[in-house]
């Protein structure tokens, strides 16, 4: 039985491949995807320090703000 992440990763993969054999053969073959996952992640991550000026920026870099501590702090 499949977990939801594996079906919801089926059904997608199935969509993707259904009609280009050559995306198959790529997935198939690609021996990188942890890696890629992985970047895909800290590119996500990136994109939310993106917006904020360069004065939070080097807050957070240099350890005076945790962007976890203050998200616990956020009323649920």
């Amino acid at each position: 039985m499949m977990t939801p992440i594996e079906q919801s990763l089926t059904d997608y993969l199935g969509g993707y491949t259904r009609n280009n054999p050559a995306n198959r053969a790529h997935i198939v073959n690609y021996q990188d995807w942890q890696r890629m996952a992985r970047l895909e992640l800290d590119r996500r991550a990136a994109s939310l320090l993106s917006v904020l000026p360069d004065e939070e920026l080097r807050a957070i870099a240099e350890g005076q703000v945790s962007l976890p501590e203050l998200v616990k702090n956020l009323p649920s």
